[in-house]
């Protein structure tokens, strides 16, 4: 082989790895992160106006943490809540206890793994209506894991 042909695939090699590392860890994602404090600063954040965060979203609601992949229209959104929520959670129709892990959702086994805890709400309803997404509560530490 040539040095002329050994430099050309040298070059060649360089600006796939070059092209790779681009497509890799620079090529723009659809990814939406979102940290409040409270929901007071959400709101005025215009996250729940733009449908960001969900519209049921308590007044109580505290460490409001959510990610939102906007090309597959998932996300999950964690929040601990007080006793304003109680009433919305009767209201809606309890299924079989999941966990996190059992629905197949990394990172939050800590907080939503002993079943006993555990209240699964699989269809949200809300005005009359259902709303996209499910519920995973966390009743003894009152935390909640929405789900679309």
């Amino acid at each position: 082989m040539t040095k002329t042909r050994k430099f050309a695939l040298v070059i060649v090699a360089g600006m796939f790895i070059l092209f790779s590392f681009v497509a890799v860890f620079l090529w723009p994602r659809n990814i939406i992160e979102l940290k409040f404090d409270t929901y007071q600063l959400a709101v005025e954040s215009g996250a729940i106006d733009k449908e960001w965060l969900p519209g049921f979203l308590p007044q109580s609601a505290k460490n409001i943490n959510s990610t939102s992949n906007l090309d597959s229209n998932t996300g999950l959104v964690s929040f601990t809540f007080g006793s304003d929520f109680d009433k919305f959670i009767a209201t809606q129709q309890a299924s079989l206890p999941r966990t996190a892990e059992s629905l197949g959702i990394r990172g939050h086994s800590e907080r939503f793994g002993d079943a006993r805890e555990l209240t699964y709400i699989p269809k949200i309803s809300l005005d009359g209506g259902t709303y996209p997404g499910a519920l995973l509560i966390n009743r003894t530490r009152r935390e909640v894991l929405y789900m679309k």
